[in-house]
């Protein structure tokens, strides 16, 4: 697993002397950090060419759902109740890695991930030329993830923000200073084929406008916890 963070994340310094003042920095901190995890699935070519089969056709097919996508195909939020093998293999390695993310983060934080039931709604975007998303969250769920069955064919040397996932700073009405850019204000994530970006649902994000003759396609996943039940 990779944890991207971003832009305006630093880690914590060592004491530095300040030869002016004679003053030393304790510490800086980190503060409200924002977790994404990026995690590769080799060994899942297959499944991810027959699933792109599928939901090109289907978005031949079927209407789209208008949601945050402009132009594009948006599918029902039924993937993740598909009896279909490869959708069923697809949504098991995501709810894999959010639990995963989730866990390592409560280690992290000194802590342990209690016994939980995960719950998940999924669906796909299927992106042409020129198609694009508006800034959006999705604030109900605990996380939300975006996997790339077929990122597609842009020319990243012409088009270098083709289809770029872009998060937002989460912290409104910061005030930058005059020639420096120490916190940022967006955080642009690559998309690959076999690719999974992991965030927390209320994190706002968007897509740049894709810019390629192959269809791009994406699953996308909000997961939910739940405590389970003690057994008796």
């Amino acid at each position: 697993m990779n944890n991207a963070f971003a832009k305006n994340q630093r880690n914590p310094s060592a004491p530095a002397g300040n030869t002016t003042t004679g003053a030393s920095v304790v510490s800086h901190l980190p503060l409200f950090s924002t977790p994404v995890s990026m995690y590769e699935s080799p060994g899942m070519e297959e499944i991810c060419r027959n699933i792109t089969a599928r939901l090109i056709d289907e978005s031949i097919a079927v209407p789209s759902v208008r949601k945050s996508n402009c132009g594009g195909w948006h599918s029902q939020s039924d993937l993740a109740l598909r009896a279909d093998p490869n959708f069923r293999a697809l949504i098991q390695f995501i709810v894999q890695r959010v639990r995963e993310t989730a866990e390592n983060l409560a280690r992290e934080h000194g802590q342990t991930l209690p016994a939980m039931r995960m719950g998940a709604q999924a669906w796909a975007m299927v992106m042409r030329d020129g198609n694009y998303t508006i800034p959006h969250d999705h604030a109900d769920a605990h996380w939300s993830t975006v996997y790339y069955t077929d990122a597609g064919d842009a020319d990243e040397t012409t088009h270098p923000d083709s289809g770029l996932l872009a998060m937002i700073d989460p912290r409104h009405g910061s005030r930058p200073m005059p020639g420096l850019d120490l916190f940022g204000m967006t955080f642009t994530a690559q998309p690959r084929t076999g690719r999974l970006f992991v965030f927390p649902g209320w994190l706002y994000h968007y897509v740049h406008a894709y810019r390629g003759k192959r269809p791009r396609v994406c699953v996308s996943c909000n997961v939910t916890f739940e405590a389970a039940s003690p057994t008796r």
